[in-house]
């Protein structure tokens, strides 16, 4: 897989077990740096309000947008573990620990950031919009993924 997209001045990779058994890793046309949330609690003292910093992270979602190929096998892959992950038919469901690193590299291909994602689910996947009227455009795919926590690796 190519991770180097030489019409952009820096590059995102996937590296993933999320879509299949084994690593792989795949190139991103968008992603986002997930941000964090905490719940605060609110009590009084002397009845003034005081609020305190809350104990329990939430974590924004993660935003994949995936460059497809023309015979849409990206696309294929991440279906079938779809239908592996929930099977509509006998309602099994695969509960292996999921994980992927986002690789964020400058137009050098120098690597200036790596998030490490823990207990990945995949929350929805988008449409493919084909259209005929318009010049050749590259097929994405956007994928929208839950986590438990991610860490910065060094």
């Amino acid at each position: 897989m190519n991770k180097r997209n030489f019409t952009h001045n820096s590059n995102f990779v996937f590296a993933s077990n999320l879509f299949e058994d084994k690593e792989v890793e795949y190139f991103l046309q968008e992603v986002n740096l997930p941000g964090i949330n905490f719940n605060h609690i609110t009590t009084s003292v002397s009845a003034v309000p005081l609020v305190l910093q809350g104990d329990t992270p939430q974590y924004n979602d993660l935003m994949l947008s995936f460059i497809l190929d023309e015979e849409l096998i990206l696309w294929k892959e991440i279906f079938k573990k779809l239908t592996l992950m929930r099977n509509p038919e006998n309602s099994y469901g695969d509960n292996d620990e999921k994980w992927g690193n986002l690789i964020i590299q400058d137009d050098n291909s120098k690597e200036i950031l790596k998030l490490e994602f823990h207990n990945l689910r995949i929350e929805s996947v988008g449409d493919l919009e084909f259209n005929s009227n318009s010049e050749d455009e590259e097929l994405t795919l956007s994928v929208t993924v839950k986590y438990d926590y991610f860490i910065i690796l060094d």
